[in-house]
């Protein structure tokens, strides 16, 4: 990095290409309150080190993939249950309580049971008596229709604007 080179470069999640926003479409509402609830259980699940509900949100062969601030890749982990399992991993070393707050998020049109949704993450890190920031950023969904009607994410891309 050179000296006056933003870090991250605004528009980082656009510029490489892990960002692009969906028309809008009408879609179902009941389809796009079910998509965000999937998010949001995702986040509770996590927060509240909960393995089972974690693996739950994933389709069995889903996949969870990381990028930080457009560069660095964080290599994907395939199942639900090796990513519940890789997930859970960072819990012994987090003494801290962590919440996942999601935000602005953008449903496009179902397409032959997967949907494409985005939302804002702001993690928060609450410890000692002090909530502070941990990190933000963008993460995608691709969600597929269980034979139930519910949604279940099959492919996570989580992006990060600094560090965690």
């Amino acid at each position: 990095m050179s000296e006056g080179e933003l870090f991250p470069e605004p528009g980082w999640a656009g510029a490489s290409g892990h960002v692009a926003l969906p028309e809008a479409a009408p879609g179902s509402v009941a389809d796009r309150l079910l998509v965000a609830e999937t998010i949001a259980r995702y986040g509770w699940a996590y927060d509240e080190r909960d393995r089972a509900a974690l693996a739950a949100c994933f389709t069995p062969d889903g996949v969870w993939q990381g990028i930080i601030m457009g560069r660095d890749h964080v290599e994907p982990i395939h199942g639900a249950d090796a990513i519940a399992a890789w997930l859970a991993g960072f819990w012994p070393a987090q003494i801290d309580q962590r919440r996942h707050v999601f935000s602005n998020i953008v449903v496009g049109e179902p397409d032959g049971g997967e949907v494409l949704a985005y939302a804002y993450l702001v993690l928060l890190s609450s410890h000692d008596r002090t909530t502070t920031p941990v990190s933000a950023g963008p993460y995608r969904f691709t969600l597929r229709r269980t034979d139930r009607g519910l949604w279940r994410i099959a492919r996570l891309a989580a992006g990060f604007d600094a560090p965690f």
